[in-house]
């Protein structure tokens, strides 16, 4: 019974989320296509302002970014620094309604009526959202790539392309998963979502007050998972594995207690 409901929710919730893929693709694609073609018309001014970059109030402002009159420092300040923030949108609003969505709908216990166990509903939904946040970093690396093309020699690298791009999957996957798990654990799921976004957007403010205060406050950094994405500095150093891994392995966890929570509460109707 298990093989034959395996796969159905995974293809159901891809199915309903087709129109949310192909969209937020589309605008990331855009952004990256309209900021490269903006660029040569303001190389000229960010050159005049590189110097700023020593001051450390500045520095904490922008990110870790050696040059901004660059494509690459450009982009990092302009789109990829700001880009979690973007698609938290998408993942919180896809990853509340894996279990809250299908509870507020009345869904629920209609689907958990067929052969599919509890925790198959988390695990297909999260894996239909991971392969969405494949395509849309695709549609953002087709973007990234088309600006590029257009700029000729200016444009980005291969290199620089692809790691914007998969960089941007696992601070996805990350906050995802700590939308899910706070929607399964049943004290909190019906603020999840404002609770959720606190949280992204407090974690990216800790960071950059981090940044602003110096060494001091280094300890904030740390703690905030914004730290271990790079956007800002991605294309210029390239993927850094374990940071990304370290955000996997959070996601991974997160998942993991999600089901544990959602085997064992009672379900709203």
């Amino acid at each position: 019974m298990l093989s034959e409901a395996s796969g159905v929710i995974f293809r159901r919730a891809l199915r309903d989320s087709r129109k949310g893929i192909i969209g937020w693709g589309l605008v990331l694609a855009g952004l990256a296509i309209w900021l490269q073609a903006f660029f040569p018309a303001i190389e000229g001014v960010l050159e005049s302002f590189s110097g700023l970059l020593e001051i450390p109030l500045v520095k904490g402002l922008v990110g870790n970014i050696d040059d901004f009159s660059t494509l690459p420092g450009f982009l990092g300040v302009k789109l990829l620094a700001l880009l979690p923030l973007i698609t938290g949108v998408y993942v919180v609003l896809y990853a509340l309604g894996i279990v809250s969505g299908e509870e507020n709908r009345g869904t629920l216990d209609i689907l958990l009526s067929t052969p599919a166990p509890r925790w198959m509903v988390i695990v297909e939904k999260f894996a239909a959202l991971t392969l969405a946040l494949l395509v849309i970093s695709a549609l953002f690396l087709v973007g990234l790539a088309v600006g590029s093309l257009l700029l000729g020699e200016m444009g980005l690298s291969l290199e620089q392309i692809i790691a914007a791009a998969v960089n941007l999957v696992p601070i996805s996957l990350f906050m995802a998963a700590l939308t899910l798990l706070l929607t399964t654990f049943k004290p909190v799921r019906r603020f999840a979502g404002a609770l959720a976004a606190g949280i992204i957007v407090g974690s990216y403010f800790m960071m950059t007050l981090a940044d602003l205060a110096g060494e001091n406050f280094a300890i904030f950094r740390q703690l905030s998972f914004y730290n271990y994405y790079k956007g800002d500095s991605v294309m210029n150093t390239g993927l850094v594995w374990g940071d990304m891994a370290l955000l996997v392995a959070g996601a991974a966890v997160m998942l993991a207690l999600s089901i544990f929570f959602f085997q064992n509460r009672d379900l709203g109707t």
